[in-house]
């Protein structure tokens, strides 16, 4: 069965465009907190929290990244007030400001995955669109009032999207890069234990994956190359500090790895020191890795994406010259 989340979006949601299609403020997507198990759970204790939540418009095979934000400050701050769910709207989603008109319908479609993180298809309908009637006409009859409703199978007009997700071109606009790089901060800041972070909510493995690898422009960090067809790669995003280890999803303790340097990375056999450069493991000299020895590795322009020194750290201290058999560790040291 399908599931779907019809919005009609509203003048002050869009930020009240004036007759010449100017706004004076942000332009948002409001979500009824009557339909918020559609999307990802968001927690009333943590103050504003949010998650990224990647979107696929309408024909188009890309996944745009938009954060949405629970404002709770009612719960958590003295004499706060707000109590309400926006999904944000950035240049990519909403170019010029000015793609989303008001009265505008929005029809999202929730595809689960085998990620934490559901994926979102949405679709566009104007007063001009042939089935434009009909939703209204739903949004009329739902027994949530101001623009919102749940469909399932009765939007059999909206086409199923044959989309392999883990190929789709990734999209971080800049909005969200500039949350995302506060986050980080903040979080690294506030945690002077590595060992206790565990990672803001707005990332999980699904953006995990896709900012690492984005950041890294789809290239293994230590060889440079990757076996690619269309959007398919060789590689994968490592856990520089283990997820077991109470690693983060953090993009800062994410590298860009081919699945061979992955298995070698996770194993033990290499490290990286705080110069970015390779650490070849003593009782793995006379094996291939040594052609990467002291070799400097590539670190992402953006500074937020580059490898935390801590992680690395880490890596070095609890990882480095250990080796994994069938659920044992034996020590190399």
């Amino acid at each position: 069965m399908r599931n779907f989340y019809i919005k009609k979006l509203g003048s002050q949601e869009l930020g009240s465009p004036k007759a010449d299609g100017t706004v004076s403020r942000g332009r948002y997507i409001y979500v009824t907190k009557a339909y918020e198990n559609f999307f990802p759970y968001l927690s009333k204790t943590i103050t504003n929290d949010n998650v990224l939540i990647p979107i696929v418009p309408q024909f188009e095979d890309t996944k745009i990244y938009s954060t949405l934000v629970y404002h709770n400050d009612k719960f958590n701050v003295q004499g706060g007030t707000r109590d309400e769910y926006r999904l944000y709207l950035n240049k990519n989603l909403d170019p010029n400001r000015s793609y989303f008109k008001v009265d505008d319908i929005l029809v999202f479609e929730r595809v689960d995955t085998n990620t934490p993180i559901p994926i979102y298809t949405l679709n566009r309908y104007n007063s001009e669109s042939e089935h434009y009637n009909f939703l209204v006409e739903f949004i009329t009859n739902s027994p949530i009032k101001g623009g919102h409703a749940l469909a399932n199978d009765e939007l059999y007009f909206i086409p199923e999207r044959n989309i392999n997700f883990d190929e789709a071109t990734v999209i971080i606009p800049d909005e969200v890069m500039k949350e995302v790089e506060k986050q980080q901060e903040e979080v690294l800041n506030e945690d002077e234990n590595i060992e206790d972070i565990r990672g803001a909510n707005l990332f999980n493995s699904e953006s995990f994956r896709d900012f690492v690898l984005l950041a890294y422009s789809y290239k293994c960090a230590i060889t440079g190359k990757s076996i690619n067809h269309k959007n398919l790669y060789n590689l994968e995003a490592a856990h520089i500090q283990p997820k077991a280890q109470s690693g983060t999803f953090l993009p800062c303790n994410g590298i860009a790895l081919s699945r061979d340097m992955h298995w070698a990375f996770d194993k033990g056999f290499i490290t990286i020191d705080d110069e970015m450069k390779i650490v070849v493991h003593d009782e793995m000299k006379k094996s291939i890795l040594m052609e990467y020895s002291e070799q400097k590795i590539y670190v992402p322009i953006e500074p937020f994406f580059q490898p935390e020194k801590k992680f690395l750290k880490h890596h070095r201290e609890n990882i480095f010259g250990l080796f994994l058999y069938s659920g044992s560790i034996r020590s190399m040291r």
